[in-house]
This record gives C-alpha cells, structure tokens and sequence, in this order.
C-alpha cells in the first residue's frame, strides 16, 4: 500500500503551505510581510489572511476592492453591491457575492441588516440588504488572545 496513492489526500493541498478554506484563516511564513512583532497590522494585510494573494489573487484583490469602498462609505446597500462590476472594474460581482461576502461574513468581518421598504408607484413592499462593519471579528481576536495569555500564563508559572 505504500505506493498507492490515498484516496482523501489532495496532491495539490499538500504542496501549499497553507490550505485555505471557506472556514479559515491563515498566517504565511513570510516574515518580511507578516511581522509578528508588529503592534498593529493594516487591514490590507488582515484581508491576505483571508484571502491569500498568492491562493487567490482575484478573491484577494475583489475584497480590499469592497472593503475599502466600506470602509469610505460606512455601508453598503444591495443596490450599490448589484453594480460592483462598475466600481470593481472588471467581473467580480458574482466572487464577492458568492464566496468573499459569505466568508467575511462568517468570520464576523461584515454583518447584514435588511431595510424594510415599499415602493409608493406600485405599492410593492420588499426587503434591501445593506452591508456593514461587524464588531465581532474582534471581539473573537480578543477572546482567543486573551485566552492564550492565560494558557501562556499558567504554563510560565509551572516551570519551577
């Protein structure tokens, strides 16, 4: 069985060093980019652990394209999201609705509110999303950091 080639194993995740998912962040080993005694790094480079350049380079550069226009707007509604080709520059509408909103979502980045409205000509009512900055990605960063200041706390204190 030693040649045999097990049948769970991706060759090609297995060449990466990191292998990202829907799920996941990662920190590269590039220590000139990702210095780890840094007080505070760019949400540019935030946004490499999501979606590595070098992984995907579209995903990469269609989220700093969405979260910069957050980041000057405040929000952003589905109205402003249907034309993101125009403002994105290229076809990039259906990546940032399909994976990087979901994903930026899920980590806690970006949080949805939904604007209950009803149009006065045709007396339609309907719901438009709108998009904003979530608190609860930081929140998580907060909790794990200060958990592993206790973990690194306690395993200090045993070494007599």
């Amino acid at each position: 069985m030693s040649g045999d080639k097990h049948p769970f194993v991706d060759e090609t995740a297995r060449k990466t060093s990191t292998i990202v998912t829907k799920h996941s962040i990662a920190i590269p080993e590039d220590e000139q980019k990702f210095k780890k005694s840094e007080r505070a790094w760019n949400w540019e480079k935030i946004v490499d652990l999501f979606f590595p350049e070098e992984q995907s380079p579209k995903r990469n550069k269609y989220a700093k394209i969405f979260l910069r226009e957050l980041k000057g707007e405040g929000s952003i509604d589905s109205e402003k999201l249907n034309a993101f080709d125009e403002w994105g520059h290229e076809k990039g509408k259906s990546n940032l609705k399909n994976k990087i909103l979901p994903k930026l979502r899920r980590l806690g980045v970006i949080k949805y509110e939904y604007l209950e409205y009803r149009d006065s000509r045709e007396g339609s009512k309907g719901r438009r999303k709108l998009v904003k900055p979530a608190k609860s990605f930081t929140s998580v960063l907060d909790s794990m950091a200060n958990g592993w200041a206790a973990f690194e706390s306690a395993s200090y204190g045993n070494q007599d």
